[in-house]
Order: C-alpha cells, then sequence, then structure tokens
C-alpha cells in the first residue's frame, strides 16, 4: 500500500510518504517533523491560533490530494497531522511546514462506492459515525474527522469532555443527549469559535455523510479569509 501511494502522490509536499525504503529489513524512511498537532494541543496551548489555523488549512489540502484521486484516508486525527515550526528570537512561533501521515487503512474508492467492513474502522475518537456502525465509510468520513480535528485545533480549552460525543451522535440519540446535557449543543461550547467556523464546523460534522460539504466546499469557505481570530 505504501509503495502504490507513494507512486501515486510522488512530490506531494502536503502527504506525508516515504523517501527511502530497505526491502531486505522491510523498512521505509520517513521525512522527519518535529511534532504533531497532538503535542502542540497538549503541550503548548498558546501556541498562535492563526498559526493553528495554518495548519488545518494544510490539512484539508492534503485530503483534497487524496480525494482528488479517489483515495480516503480513515484515520484523520490530531497525532496524524505532522509540523514543522520555527521561532524568531522573540519566540514568535511559525508553522513552517505540515503534512498528513499514516496511511496504514487508506483506501482507493472504485467507481465512488463505499469501504464496506463488518466492523467499526479508524480511530474510536475521531471516526464518523458511519465509521463507528461499519455502514460504508466514503469521503465524507474523513471530512467527518477533519471537522472533529477543526474543534480540537481551534479551541484552547473544551471544559466537557464529552464534546465529541455530542458530534457524533445523531439523530434522535443526540437530541436526547443534549437535551439531557444542553452544554453538549456545539451552538454553546463552540461559540467562541465564532459565527463562520460554527457553520463550516456543522456542515464537517453532519450526522448525515450525504448532506456533509466536501473538501472543496471546506476549503471555499469564508472563514479562511478571516485573519483577525
Amino acid at each position: 500500500m505504501s509503495l502504490r501511494l507513494a507512486a501515486e502522490f510522488a512530490g506531494s509536499y502536503s502527504l506525508r510518504m516515504h523517501i527511502d525504503c530497505n526491502h531486505d529489513e522491510s523498512t521505509l524512511v520517513y521525512p522527519y517533523y518535529k511534532t504533531t498537532l497532538l503535542s502542540l494541543i497538549q503541550n503548548d496551548p498558546e501556541f498562535p491560533t492563526l498559526e493553528r489555523k495554518k495548519i488545518l488549512r494544510h490539512t484539508g489540502e492534503a485530503i483534497q490530494e487524496l480525494h482528488s484521486k479517489g483515495w480516503i484516508h480513515i484515520d484523520v486525527k490530531p497525532d496524524n497531522i505532522l509540523v514543522n515550526w520555527i521561532s524568531d528570537s522573540n519566540g514568535n512561533k511559525t508553522v513552517a511546514d505540515v503534512a498528513l501521515g499514516d496511511f496504514d487503512i487508506a483506501y482507493k474508492l472504485e467507481d465512488g462506492q463505499s469501504r464496506q467492513t463488518p466492523y467499526a474502522i479508524g480511530n474510536a475518537m475521531w471516526r464518523s459515525p458511519e465509521g463507528h456502525t461499519g455502514t460504508g465509510v466514503t469521503k465524507a468520513s474523513d471530512i467527518f474527522s477533519y471537522g472533529l480535528v477543526f474543534s480540537e485545533g481551534l479551541l484552547k480549552q473544551i471544559e466537557n469532555e464529552n464534546w465529541r460525543s455530542a458530534l457524533k451522535a445523531a439523530g434522535a440519540v443526540a437530541e436526547e443527549a443534549v437535551k439531557e446535557e444542553p452544554m453538549l449543543r456545539f451552538t454553546h461550547w463552540g461559540a467562541e469559535l465564532g459565527p463562520e467556523a460554527q457553520n463550516m464546523i456543522s456542515g464537517m460534522t453532519n450526522p448525515d455523510p450525504t448532506a456533509r460539504t466536501t473538501i472543496s466546499q471546506v476549503l471555499a469557505h469564508r472563514w479562511w479569509q478571516d485573519n483577525t481570530i
């Protein structure tokens, strides 16, 4: 799989493909990155918001590159987003490089069909509702995971640990969850992101995969034009 991906995406700056291999040792060599989005979130909560936005933009462009050739990642999450950043003499941090990595369960969709599995697929914390139920994953499943990453990447702190469950729930289940605990509503805990970000993330995390925004729609959203966050 890695060799096939590397051949199809040779020269990509958005996708972390191996740059060398040792067939005898079954070893692949990858470019080095200083950290991941997960580590930044955990270890540097004051990392500049505009630089976080840059990371999210590059991640979206990586997903778009995959989707343009019929591939789905299925495991979009903060620890698979690799980041290099630099700091000037005043301690100001700037993102230098971003790449999406780990294609162990990536899949090429044939004729637009979904990937059907009799089991849940993807990381439990970041997968889509259809990824949880094994009802077939598509490009829309990557968008849902990307929406969760968006929320995590932009919010410095979320007091309620159950927020992902509220986003992942669907239909009547979601309504019951927020009735019991109104603070789980995205309109409440996501308010600090602003209306444009809320609008975009809501489209990305629609429980109905056929109604979710596409990656092209996400990258064309007017939220990206706002440099005041």
